[in-house]
C-alpha cells in the first residue's frame, strides 16, 4: 500500500467513522425519548430473555455512564448503563437485549463467541505493540544495510505477525455483535416490548451500534496494510 493510498484509505475510514458516530448518537437519542409501548423496563427484558432461555446465576447491575452496557462473562453480570439501567425507552430495552444476546451465546458455547473471548487479552496487547515491533524491525534494517542481516526484517515480520492477532479480533468480532443484535430483536419481536412501528427504529439503534465494530474492523486493516508495506520486501 503506497503512502497515498494510505493516507486516502485512512481519511475514508476516519470519515466514515464520524458518520457511524453521529448516526448511533441519533439514533440513541430518538429512542432514548420514546417509551416502549409494553412500558416494560430494560431490566425487565434482560430477566425475561435470561428466564426465556434458560439461563440462570447472571446478575444485572448498574455501570454508571453512558454506553458502558456490556456482559461480563467472568463476573456472571450484565452491565446497565445510566440511560439503560431501570429505563422503558426503546433504547434501554434494544441495548439491554443486545447484551443479552451475548449472554446467550456463552450458553450455547457460540464458537465464534469464544474464540472472540480467547483473542481479547491477547488482542488488546497486540494492537499497541504490533506497531512498534515493526518499527523496531525497520531501524534495525536501516541501521544494518550495509551487512546482510536480515534481523530488521525477520522483528517488522514479528510485529506483523503480532498485530494479526488484534486484526483477527475485530474480524471475529463484527458478526458476533451482529448476531447478539440479531438474537434481540428476534425477541423484541416475539416477545412484545415495543409496537410494530417502533421495531423500525429498535433495530435501526442495534444496526447502528454494529456499524461501529465494521468502521473498527476497516481501521485495523489499514493499519495492517500499512504495516506490511513499512516493512517492505526481504532484501536480495
Amino acid at each position: 500500500m503506497g503512502y497515498y493510498t494510505y493516507i486516502i484509505a485512512a481519511v475514508v475510514v476516519m470519515i466514515w467513522s464520524f458518520a457511524v458516530q453521529a448516526n448511533l448518537k441519533s439514533k440513541v437519542s430518538k429512542g432514548s425519548k420514546i417509551r416502549a409501548s409494553s412500558g416494560i423496563t430494560a431490566n425487565q427484558v434482560v430477566q425475561q430473555m435470561l428466564r426465556d432461555h434458560e439461563i440462570y446465576g447472571i446478575t444485572i447491575e448498574h455501570k454508571p455512564g453512558q454506553m458502558t452496557d456490556c456482559y461480563s462473562p467472568k463476573e456472571g453480570k450484565i452491565y446497565l448503563s445510566d440511560t439503560t439501567y431501570g429505563q422503558d425507552t426503546i433504547s434501554a430495552i434494544a441495548i439491554a437485549a443486545h447484551e443479552c444476546g451475548h449472554a446467550i451465546q456463552d450458553k450455547e458455547n457460540m464458537p465464534l463467541y469464544e474464540f472472540r473471548q480467547l483473542l481479547a487479552p491477547a488482542a488488546s496487547i497486540a494492537s499497541k505493540a504490533g506497531p512498534w515491533i515493526v518499527i523496531i524491525g525497520v531501524l534495525l534494517s536501516a541501521y544494518a544495510s550495509r551487512s546482510n542481516s536480515d534481523i530488521g526484517y525477520a522483528i517488522s515480520t514479528i510485529g506483523i505477525v503480532v498485530y494479526f492477532v488484534a486484526f483477527l479480533f475485530y474480524l471475529v468480532m463484527l458478526p458476533v455483535e451482529r448476531n447478539a443484535s440479531s438474537r434481540a430483536y428476534k425477541d423484541m419481536k416475539t416477545s412484545g416490548w415495543v409496537s410494530d412501528d417502533q421495531l423500525s427504529l429498535a433495530h435501526k439503534v442495534l444496526r447502528a451500534a454494529g456499524d461501529t465494530y465494521a468502521v473498527a474492523l476497516a481501521s485495523s486493516a489499514v493499519t495492517l496494510l500499512r504495516l506490511i508495506a513499512i516493512r517492505g520486501g526481504k532484501r536480495r
